[in-house]
This record gives C-alpha cells, structure tokens and sequence, in this order.
C-alpha cells in the first residue's frame, strides 16, 4: 500500500426503507392546513342542484305540495299580501254596530252595504255581513241621517268586537219605549212603523227614531210576533228628545159570562178588556145560579152548561177557533160538570123518569172536544122490581188525576126483608178519561145485613185523594189514591179530621203544561197566592195579603184571578207586589155553583 493511499471505507449496511402513504405526503407538504380536506366529487360528476332535483322529482307527489303549502305561509305571512290572497277563497261573517252620533243609541233599520251584500241594522243597531276577508268600504244610510261611509277589516280569525259607527241625525231625535202591558216587561224587537221610516226596539225596549221636524205629532204601528198590534200617536219635540212610553198587549182572547145586558151572554175580549165581543147571546131563560162556563186549559175549546131554548140544561161545546157552539148533550136529565183533562170535558148525568130500582138512572161520560165525540165511562146498577124493595147504586165523589178520573159507588137499600145489601160492594174505581183500557177496581168493601159502609173523600192533592171509610160500624179507617192505586194509609188522620171540621183544602190549578199549578191560602182573613210544581209542591209565594182569588192560567206566562166575585184580572205568572200591578180585563157573571178541588180548567172558582 502506497503511504499516500487512504484505507478503503467499510461498506454501509442496508437499510429496508418504507415509502410514505399518499395522506402522510401531504401532511408533510402542506403541514397542519392539510386537517381540512375537501369533499372529493361524486365519481358521475354531479353537482349539488342536480342531486336535488332527481331527489324533488322522485319524491314530487309530496314535494310538491309541501312547496306550494310553503309559499303560501310565506304569502300569508306578509301583511300586504295576506288579505288579498286570504279573500279570494275564504269568507266571514263580519257585525258592525250603527249608533246616533248624539245619543249614543242604537240606530235600527239602518242600510249597511259593501257591493252586493247589504244588511238592515236590528233593534241593537247591529247588522251581519258575510264577505270575503280583508278590507272593505261600507256605506251606511237611514233617511234623516246623513250619509256615512267607513272603513272596516274582516280578519282571518274570529271577530273579537264588532267596531261601532256613528251616524248624524238630520230630523228630530224621539225615544220610544215598550212594554208588555201584563207584566211591565221590556219587549226587544218590536217593529216600529212611522211614515216610512221603521225601527226596532232594542234588548231594554228601546227605540231612537229620527222625524222630519215642523210636526208635534206622528201616527205610528207596533207589532211584534205573540202580541197585538197598535196604532200610536208620537210626539215629537224640536227642543229636546221627546220620550214615548208605550204598551201593547199579548195576543189571545179571554171568554166569560156577562149579564151586562140584562141576559146571560157568552162574551170574549182581549187579555187587557178591549175588543170586546158577544160570542152567544142570552135568551132570557138562562139559569142566573146554575150557568156555568169552564174552559180547558188550553183555551181552546169551552164548556157551557145552560138553560136556553127550555127548561131543562143542555150541555154545549164552544170551539174558540171560530166560535163555533154546538149542543152535545141534552135530554130529560141533570148535568154535574167534573172537568177538564186535555181535550176531554167529564161529565155526570142523572136520568130522570127512572125508577129507584132501574139499573142506569146515573152516568158518568166524557165528551173529547176534538174526535167530537161521547164515551160512556161508567153506569150506575140497581136491583129490585118496586118501590118498596129495592137496591141501588150511585156515584161518590168524582177527581180527576192525571189521565184518569177517580170515582166511588155506593149501594143504597130500603132494608127490607128482600132487599139486604148482601154480597153488594162499595168500591173505588177509575178509568182513562177518554174511556178507553177499561175500569180499574182499587179498593172494595163489603155491607152487612141492616149496616151501612160510608166513604168519604177530598182532593188533599193534585195528585192524591184521601179517603174515609167506615165499615160496618167500626173504625174509621183512612185510604190514600196516588200513583194509580189505593194503599191504606193511617197518618192522614189527623189532615181528614180537619178536613171534616171545615178547613179549607186547596184547588190546584195546572198550568196548560201540567208542569206548575196555582192556589191560594187564606191567612189573615186575605188570600196568599202560590205557584209550584205538578204536585203542588215547592211553592213560592207571588202574592201575600190580597182580596185575590185563583181563576186559572193563560199560558204558562199568565195568572187569571178574580175579585170580589165578579171582577176578573191577569198578571205575570212571577207575581205581584201590590194589587194595583194586576190589570184588570173585564167584570162578569158569577154564577152560585163552584167545583172546589177542580184543576183541569179555568172557570170552576
């Protein structure tokens, strides 16, 4: 080896050297930005809107609603095309009300319009309108007012408050009040015609009415649905609002008996005494004691028991639908009015030429006003072939409760040898008033040989009659009708007792429904008046301390009363607080007869 030559260097080991991932490259050249990589392009090259649209359009049946319901959001929910849009398919009905610049009052009768669709104010001033939603332009016109045009908004949602326009009158300003001349009650949409001008009264009864001026005076019609019309005077003021208060009366027609002109007439008039009218004129052989009217409770149809064309009573049917009076039934016989029940008039008749021992010399019948036609409910028996032994059977106390009428028979005899009582009973029936479903026997008792049974009976209630019954010389015992049976009952002792002794029970008479009735109680030596229930039960006293008498009812609203026998009256079925609020409708002929504990009718007081 040359000294100049350098040792040759050991061979370098070998190294397996591993090349970088594609990612870790990049990390390297592009250092920390390179976290954020960017979404690669889909390998068909599609941008985003055109994935969108194969998406909308594979999915358009509820794309694309769902679009046009979010267009319509957006429309909807900017003011300027709301309404517009809202309105072409949506309507509402829209109220305003129309008040007197001056008075503040409701204007009624007013013209409200908005293009084809127009209204009339009512008794509130209030008109409806049903248009479409969104703005409108109304005019407003009422002659002697001026000419009014307003701007109003039908909104989307429900009207909260109706917006309230005033109008200027041109005339005379006049108020005008009504009420019912009965019960002093204020009367709401009442039409009020003045020349041609018209108006309502609103929910206090009240009017504003505009007249031309110059005049003092206006003739004026009232009318409203369920009462009669009237013809008025209006004043009119050109210095103040001149107030009207006036009445009008409930339509229907109360019927009576009068002597007024020295015969008993059957006579009708309106419930506040006017109109007067002579339905059947007396012919002088009328009865003064023993002519009787009662009315159903419907008012509808009317039963006359009277002496006219002979000596004997007949018994007429009057329909107050036209007045029509027709004889139902006559002959040699006595007639004892029992009632009404609906359109059923009960009825006894005592045959005369009869002899004691002739089964038939009683009958009890109903007669049906509307089918005008006779059921026999029940007969009277007898036995014997003269008269010196003989049985026979008449009837007691006859009620009517319910639908039924409740009666006793009892056997007579003239205790001979041959004409005992034997297996003879007394018994408690009823039967439907109509006569139809047959007689039910409820309570029988026997006789024995030469011993007598009694029974006597009262209406304690309109739905109960109490019974005494004393059997063969015993023990009174005490029955009580209710519910379509007798059951005997001890605790009403005491309540006969008194009922034998001269108290006065009750006459309950029912309201046209039959769901309220109408009595009195004497206290004080005056008469307290009551309403209550169909039993007679819950009563709240309308009248206290009054020379009063129950007469009956006129529809459910309505009281009838009498006074001093022969005056008759009406009031509100609330009641009054002094006799002075009662109106009174005419004087009329009392006769003698009365039918205590008669309640299916008007008349028997």
């Amino acid at each position: 080896m040359a000294d100049n030559e350098k040792p040759a260097e050991p061979p370098a080991p070998e190294i397996e050297a591993e090349l970088p991932l594609p990612s870790a490259v990049a990390k390297s050249e592009k250092g920390p930005e390179a976290k954020k990589t960017e979404n690669p392009k889909p390998a068909d090259g599609s941008s985003r809107w055109q994935r969108f649209r194969g998406w909308y359009v594979a999915r358009k049946k509820w794309s694309i609603p769902l679009s046009v319901l979010t267009l319509l959001l957006l429309l909807l929910a900017i003011p300027i095309t709301r309404y517009p849009l809202a309105g072409l398919a949506l309507k509402k009905n829209f109220t305003l009300q129309v008040t007197d610049q001056t008075t503040n009052t409701p204007i009624s009768g007013a013209d409200v319009s908005s293009g084809s669709v127009s209204a009339l104010t009512d008794g509130n001033g209030k008109a409806r309108l049903r248009l479409a939603v969104g703005h409108h332009n109304v005019a407003i016109t009422k002659k002697y007012y001026r000419d009014h045009r307003a701007d109003i908004l039908v909104p989307i949602l429900g009207q909260k408050k109706p917006p309230i326009v005033a109008a200027q009158a041109t005339g005379r300003q006049v108020k005008i009040t009504l009420k019912n001349i009965i019960s002093g009650k204020s009367l709401a949409n009442v039409d009020i015609k003045v020349l041609d001008i018209t108006a309502k009264t609103d929910k206090n009864g009240q009017a504003l009415i505009v007249l031309p001026a110059g005049v003092a005076t206006q003739k004026a019609t009232l009318s409203l649905g369920g009462y009669n019309s009237a013809d008025v005077s209006v004043k009119v003021s050109d210095a103040k609002v001149e107030e009207n208060d006036f009445t009008i009366t409930p339509a229907g027609k109360i019927y009576f008996l009068s002597k007024l002109n020295g015969k008993i007439d059957v006579v009708k008039s309106n419930l506040d005494g006017s109109g007067r009218e002579t339905i059947l004129a007396g012919t002088g052989r009328e009865d003064n004691q023993n002519t009787v009217l009662l009315a159903s409770r419907d008012w509808k149809y009317l039963a006359l028991l009277s002496r006219r064309d002979s000596d004997q009573a007949k018994l007429y049917m009057i329909e107050t639908a036209g007045d029509k009076v027709t004889a139902v039934d006559e002959g040699n016989a006595t007639f004892s009015l029992v009632g009404w029940n609906d359109a059923n008039f009960v009825y006894q008749v005592d045959r005369l030429g009869y002899q004691l021992w002739q089964p038939k010399q009683q009958a009890l019948k109903s007669y049906n006003a509307s089918a005008k036609k006779i059921a026999i409910l029940d007969e009277t028996d007898a036995q014997g072939s003269n008269n010196f032994d003989y049985n026979y059977e008449k009837f007691g106390g006859v009620y009517i409760v319910a639908q039924r009428v409740i009666y006793s028979k009892n056997w007579y005899s003239t205790y001979s040898v041959n004409a005992s009582l034997g297996d003879n009973q007394l018994g408690i029936y009823s039967i439907n008033s109509a006569g139809t479903g047959g007689r039910s026997s409820h309570k029988t008792f026997g006789y024995a040989s030469n011993q007598s049974t009694y029974l006597q009976s009262y209406p304690y209630k309109p739905d109960q009659i109490d019974y005494q019954v004393i059997e063969k010389s015993g023990d009174p015992k005490y029955f009580v009708y209710a519910s379509g049976q007798v059951s005997e009952k001890p605790s009403i002792k005491s309540d006969f007792d008194n009922y034998l002794n001269g108290t006065q029970y009750n006459t309950y008479l029912a309201s046209p429904s039959g769901n309220s009735t109408f009595w009195s109680e004497p206290r004080d030596g005056k008469n307290s008046l009551f309403v209550g229930d169909q039993a007679g039960s819950n009563a709240k006293q309308i009248a206290s301390l009054s020379d009063y008498q129950t007469y009956g009812w006129y529809s459910e609203d309505y009281l009838l009363a009498s006074k001093n026998g022969s005056e008759l009256y009406i009031f509100g079925s609330e009641g009054i607080k002094k006799e002075s609020a009662a109106l009174k409708i005419t004087d009329y002929h009392k006769p003698v007869l009365n039918y205590p504990g008669y309640g299916g009718g008007y008349g028997g007081l």
